[in-house]
C-alpha cells in the first residue's frame, strides 16, 4: 500500500535528482565556457584543440589526390565545390574526393579564369573567345573585339571582359548572365589594370592608369551599366584620382557596395564617394598586403622573435568598422592569397587557411615546397607538377 510517508520519500528523491541534473548542467556549461575562454586566450590550448579535437591539421596522408599527366599543361582553377583542369580544349571537373564528375568542351587552349560562387568564366588568353559555366553546365560563349587581357564574373553571372586593339589601350565589354552584350566602353589612352562588378550588377569599378603625361596617373572609376547603354558620354559616374606618386594595382567591390583598392602604399576604401585609408605601408617590415576579400583587408608584418629568428603576424582589418584581428605565425610568410572571406598564408611547406575573424580553418603540411595554391569557399587545391592535393575547407 502506497502511504503518505512513501510519497514524501519519492518526492525527496525526485528533488535530489533534479538538483543533481541541474548541478551537472551548470558544471558542463562552466566547463564549456572555461574551454572556450582558454581556446580564445591561450595559443597552446588552441593549437592542441585544433589538432586533437577539431582535426584542423592535415598532411598528405589525410587528403585526396588527383594525379596529373605531366605531358599536358594542366591549367587549374578552383570554384564552388569543383577543381577545374583545362587541357586540349576540355575542362575536366573533379569533386572533393578527387573523382572526375564531368567534362565540358570549350574552344580555348590557353585560359585565363575567374569565378564567383558557382559561376566560372574561361577566356582565351590574348584571344577573342570567352565562355561562362554555371556549376557543371556550359551556358554561353562569345567572341569579343581585340585580344583578351582580363575577365571578371560576379555572383550573379554578369561578365566583364577587358581587351586591347590597335587603336585602344583598353576595351571593356559587359555581358549579363545569358550572354547578352549590355555595353562596350573604349579607352584610347588609359589602361585598365583591374576591374570588379557590383553585387547588384549595376556598376563596374575599374582601376585605371594613364601614362600619357609626364607622370603616371592612377584612378578609380565607376561605370554605370544603365548609363553606358543609354547615354555613353555619361557612363562614368564617379572618378577618384590617386596622388601622382601612388600606383594602383587592384580594385574590389566589397559587401554593402563599398569599393576597396590596393596601391603601392596601402589599401583604401571608397564609401559613399568618400575615400578612407585602411592600411598605410609605412613600415619596411610589412611583407604582404591584399584586399580581395568580402569585407576585409589584410597585411602581414614580420616581427623579430629572437636572435636570427622571425615570425609573421597576420593583421585582418574589417573595412566597415576598422576592427582588427591578429593571427600569429611562428614562421615567416612566403606568400599571401585571399578570396571571398578566406586568407591563405604559405610558409614554405605549410599553408594556413584563416577566416577574416582570425580563426584557423585548416592547416596543411606538405612533404615538399608549396608553390601554387587555388581555393574557393569549400576546398583548396595544392598544385604540384604531377598531382593536386585536395584540402576541404
Amino acid at each position: 500500500m502506497y502511504t503518505k510517508g512513501m510519497r514524501k520519500i519519492d518526492e525527496r528523491r525526485l528533488k535530489r535528482k533534479k538538483i543533481l541534473v541541474v548541478s551537472s548542467l551548470i558544471f558542463i556549461v562552466i566547463c564549456i565556457i572555461l574551454v572556450c575562454s582558454l581556446y580564445i586566450a591561450q595559443k597552446g590550448v588552441r593549437d592542441w584543440v585544433d589538432i586533437h579535437i577539431l582535426g584542423k591539421n592535415l598532411t598528405e596522408d589525410d587528403t585526396q589526390i588527383i594525379n596529373l599527366n605531366t605531358d599536358k599543361s594542366n591549367q587549374i582553377h578552383v570554384y564552388s565545390k569543383y577543381i577545374a583542369i583545362l587541357n586540349d580544349k576540355i575542362v575536366s571537373l573533379y569533386n572533393s574526393y578527387g573523382e572526375k564528375v564531368d567534362e565540358i568542351k570549350v574552344d580555348i587552349n590557353t585560359g585565363i579564369f575567374d569565378s564567383d560562387d558557382k559561376y566560372f568564366v574561361v577566356a582565351e588568353k590574348q584571344g577573342d573567345e570567352v565562355c561562362l559555366i554555371f556549376d557543371k553546365t556550359y551556358l554561353w560563349s562569345e567572341n569579343v573585339e581585340g585580344e583578351i587581357l582580363q575577365v571578371e564574373v560576379n555572383q550573379n553571372g554578369y561578365v566583364a571582359v577587358v581587351t586591347e586593339d590597335v587603336t585602344h589601350k583598353s576595351v571593356l565589354t559587359f555581358y549579363n548572365s545569358e550572354g547578352e552584350k549590355l555595353f562596350t566602353s573604349y579607352f584610347a589612352s588609359t589602361r585598365i589594370i583591374d576591374l570588379s562588378i557590383s553585387k547588384d550588377n549595376k556598376y563596374v569599378a575599374i582601376a585605371e592608369i594613364d601614362t600619357t603625361g609626364t607622370v603616371v596617373q592612377s584612378a578609380v572609376k565607376i561605370i554605370s551599366a544603365q548609363n553606358a547603354q543609354n547615354d555613353a558620354e555619361n557612363a562614368i559616374t564617379y572618378v577618384y584620382n590617386l596622388n601622382s606618386e601612388n600606383l594602383i594595382t587592384n580594385v574590389e567591390y566589397q559587401a554593402n557596395g563599398q569599393i576597396s583598392y590596393l596601391y603601392d602604399n596601402g589599401i583604401s576604401v571608397i564609401k559613399n564617394e568618400k575615400n578612407e585609408d585602411i592600411i598605410k605601408i609605412e613600415n619596411e617590415n610589412i611583407a604582404f598586403v591584399a584586399n580581395e576579400l568580402k569585407n576585409s583587408a589584410v597585411y602581414i608584418k614580420e616581427e623579430s622573435a629572437g636572435l636570427f629568428k622571425s615570425e609573421s603576424n597576420v593583421h585582418m582589418i574589417n573595412t566597415f568598422n576598422n576592427q582588427e584581428k591578429i593571427y600569429k605565425l611562428e614562421e615567416v610568410a612566403k606568400e599571401l592569397y585571399t578570396k571571398n572571406d578566406i586568407v591563405a598564408i604559405n610558409t614554405g611547406t605549410q599553408i594556413y587557411f584563416l577566416d577574416t575573424n582570425g580563426w584557423l580553418i585548416r592547416k596543411y603540411t606538405s612533404k615538399q615546397e608549396i608553390t601554387n595554391v587555388e581555393f574557393s569557399r569549400n576546398l583548396a587545391a595544392i598544385i604540384y607538377k604531377d598531382k593536386v592535393i585536395i584540402v576541404s575547407l
